[in-house]
């Protein structure tokens, strides 16, 4: 099958896994075919939502950890 086609789609920001093909719900941003991008864990994550919620994780500790660094260089 054509990614182009693909019915599960992942976005390319915050890899958010969606049905539809418009844009990502979430953030708005262009996306892939999920299948292409995770293989057959793209099911799986559709539901668990793992990777856009490793990724806003990842995202907010290097926030804290670059504030933590801000505090204790005082």
């Amino acid at each position: 099958m054509d990614q182009r086609q693909a019915k599960l789609r992942v976005c390319a920001s915050c890899e958010f896994v969606f049905e539809n093909h418009d844009s990502c719900p979430m953030c708005g941003f262009a996306h892939y075919g999920a299948r292409s991008v995770y293989g057959d864990k793209c099911y799986k994550y559709k539901k668990t939502r793992q990777p856009g919620i490793d990724k806003k994780v990842l995202s907010y500790l290097d926030e804290l950890q670059k504030q933590i660094a801000k505090k204790c260089i005082r």
